[in-house]
């Protein structure tokens, strides 16, 4: 028996080192290579964003701020904590190299802090165009409100503030081993249980609320009534609830892998099978990073008054500067 399981390996052995081979190579000419171009996209979606969102028609509604300032979080958080990696891809792991104890504790903080006040903010979105849902009169009316908005965004700080403390407290730096967590198993728990599974939950309830609320409106007092009111204020729901779909599904794959990569740590895997998990994780990870570049092309894509006040821009700018 023992005969034919040797025979079986040095058959497969082959096999196994073509595959492992293969994704070394996607590893190195794609995988390593997503992070620049997921910046560029980045960048020209937040420069499309800043452009649009300040044009006269756009800049005094409540969802535009909250978008562009969520904007401002996605490039800072790609420049931050996703071009490192670009320019040194090897490692895999910055903060294991280190060595201050502070810079450690910040480091990881940046990690999970710009990526939670990025979705905390799209979620605000999600708030406001439900309170635009309710009538003028309701105290839900007051988000939409400009001199609301700024209380709003440091609000959303303040809770992404507490939401990311948790790096602070369980990461340190260890002997040997440099920046890394105390407890791996805690601090995955709580990084699955607030990114991948809160967050998600959170904003799936705001869209079901949203979409009943207009359903219910629609049945009061008629869909012909309700396209005629508040049409400026209702005109990002869609484009919301795009970016919601897209931004869910960016968190699920990412969670969805690092998730399974900590259940089944401790099992026994063949070199093949920690090869494509690596892959996977890696994968993934980047994808995530998708999340802040979808803002300007899903709205492109989904508002008919974002393309409208885009295309009016660049035709002024265009007059102006050969005029």
């Amino acid at each position: 028996m023992s005969a034919i399981n040797r025979t079986f390996s040095s058959v497969n052995l082959p096999f196994i080192r073509s595959i492992i081979d293969d994704l070394d190579f996607i590893q190195r000419r794609f995988v390593n290579q997503l992070p620049l171009i997921i910046i560029i996209l980045g960048l020209i979606g937040f420069i499309g964003n800043l452009f649009t969102f300040l044009q006269p028609t756009l800049r005094q509604n409540s969802i535009c701020i909250h978008t562009l300032s969520a904007s401002f979080i996605d490039i800072i958080n790609l420049f931050i904590n996703l071009f490192p990696l670009y320019l040194n891809p090897s490692t895999g792991n910055l903060a294991a190299s280190i060595t201050n104890r502070s810079l450690c504790k910040l480091k990881l903080f940046a990690l999970v802090f710009f990526p939670q006040l990025s979705l905390n903010l799209l979620i605000m979105s999600l708030i406001d165009r439900y309170a635009c849902t309710f009538g003028p009169t309701s105290s839900m009316s007051r988000l939409l409100q400009l001199r609301t908005v700024p209380w709003m965004i440091f609000i959303t700080i303040i809770i992404s503030c507490i939401m990311s403390l948790y790096p602070i407290i369980l990461y340190d730096v260890l002997p040997g081993f440099g920046c890394g967590s105390m407890n791996p198993t805690i601090n995955a728990i709580i990084y699955i249980g607030i990114h991948g599974i809160m967050t998600p939950i959170i904003m799936l309830i705001f869209v079901l609320l949203t979409y009943r609320k207009i359903i219910q409106r629609r049945q009061r007092i008629g869909a012909m009534l309700v396209a005629s009111q508040n049409r400026y204020r209702n005109q990002f729901i869609a484009m919301i609830f795009a970016q919601v779909s897209v931004t869910s599904f960016l968190v699920l794959q990412w969670m969805g892998m690092y998730s399974y990569f900590w259940i089944t740590k401790n099992t026994v895997k063949s070199a093949e099978d920690w090869a494509i998990i690596y892959f996977l994780l890696s994968l993934t990870n980047n994808l995530y990073y998708f999340i802040n570049v979808r803002s300007f092309y899903l709205s492109t894509l989904t508002s008919r008054l974002f393309r409208q006040a885009m295309f009016a821009g660049f035709l002024k700018l265009f007059r102006r500067t050969f005029h």
